[in-house]
């Protein structure tokens, strides 16, 4: 038979258990909580001046990102705001923690003149910034008439 002094024992040492218990289960949930293993994509560069340009080639350029969070970075979609603008992203869509990827362009400059200023939208898992708008900007020259 259990005396009143080793019931309280017990009881005590019952409830220590059941709260590390439940305290192990919080912590696990929370590692495992998105806002603690959120991937961040972080770009070397969100605006690239490309300079003076001759109208007529087609420029070529890239943005490099990191994922510099500590989930896994998934890049849902690429698009650029306008048809001059081509997109070559990596054909990779999910990148580790630390890892690097580029998204590259083309903008052709045929029948373009003066300062040009063109736009590109990523949208990924980034809870913080689940979309992010990239520029690249350049001065198209017109060569003098022959």
């Amino acid at each position: 038979m259990i005396t009143n002094k080793a019931g309280k024992v017990l009881f005590i040492i019952v409830g220590v258990v059941l709260v590390g218990a439940f305290s192990a289960f919080l912590i696990n949930k929370n590692v495992k909580d998105p806002k603690f293993t959120s991937p961040v994509i972080t770009f070397t560069e969100e605006k690239i001046m490309l300079g003076e340009v001759p109208q007529g080639p087609i420029v070529n350029g890239e943005f490099e990102f990191k994922n510099t969070g500590e989930g896994l970075l998934v890049i849902k979609k690429i698009s650029a705001a306008c048809g001059c603008t081509g997109l070559v992203a990596d054909e990779k869509k999910e990148y580790l923690p630390g890892e690097i990827g580029k998204i590259k362009f083309t903008f052709n400059t045929e029948g373009r003149s003066g300062t040009n200023e063109k736009t590109i939208t990523v949208e990924t898992n980034d809870p913080k910034t689940p979309s992010k708008t990239l520029t690249f900007a350049c001065s198209i020259t017109v060569p003098p008439a022959k």
